[in-house]
């Protein structure tokens, strides 16, 4: 009967182990996040009259622009509420207009494509469903499929707009956002960055900012 009734109590204690275990997975932080997105990158306007070099320089200012962008984005979090974050955004081209300043003539162009890889520390201010965060980090953006483009001007003159030699540069980011989770592994997440790209012997520096929108799963 002891026996019997050791074994039984076995039995109970090996229950009640697996069920704190399945409890406490159910119910723990989720360390590892994957959001896709998509958004606007406003491009702010790039470059000074100054710079107008006739025939070499004809349009020297880049107007603001805004084209759409998507990507997706893992984070791991260390603590429950610091974590790194990988962020690959993936930028579409729209269309803009140059002016020269000389005389008024104008040329319509297709920005470039770019994509940028960045990582970056994020910190949750908060906890519960709803979670404002702050970001920083740094990485890169390339140009895809850069070429010359050759155009026709307003006043019909030829023009051609070289693809620059460089095709990929630094860039930083610093931004914020909000998570709200619909569930404890899925949510919604709106994202705010800016973005900046030194000034290099090709182009001015750009700034611009970000804006994304996506859905989240964490695991």
């Amino acid at each position: 009967m002891k026996i019997k009734n050791f074994l039984n109590s076995q039995k109970f204690i090996f229950i009640l182990i697996i069920i704190l275990f399945l409890s406490c997975y159910m119910f723990a932080e989720n360390k590892n996040q994957i959001t896709i997105f998509g958004g606007l990158n406003h491009v702010m306007k790039y470059g000074s009259e100054d710079d107008y070099v006739l025939g070499e320089n004809d349009f020297p200012v880049t107007p603001a622009h805004t084209p759409p962008a998507f990507g997706l984005s893992y984070t791991h979090f260390f603590f429950n509420k610091i974590g790194f974050e990988l962020d690959f955004r993936y930028f579409l081209s729209s269309k803009l207009t140059l002016e020269d300043p000389s005389d008024g003539d104008k040329v319509r162009i297709d920005s470039s494509k770019h994509y940028a890889l960045t990582g970056n520390f994020v910190y949750r201010i908060l906890s519960g469903k709803f979670r404002p965060y702050l970001l920083l980090g740094a990485g890169f953006d390339t140009l895809v499929d850069a070429k010359d483009q050759e155009l026709t001007t307003e006043y019909g003159y030829p023009f051609t707009l070289y693809a620059p030699e460089k095709k990929t540069d630094f860039i930083a980011n610093a931004g914020a956002g909000i998570e709200y989770f619909v569930f404890s592994s899925l949510g919604v997440r709106f994202d705010m960055r800016y973005v900046f790209i030194p000034k290099t012997s090709e182009h001015p520096a750009i700034n611009s900012i970000n804006f994304a929108f996506g859905i989240f799963y964490g695991f």
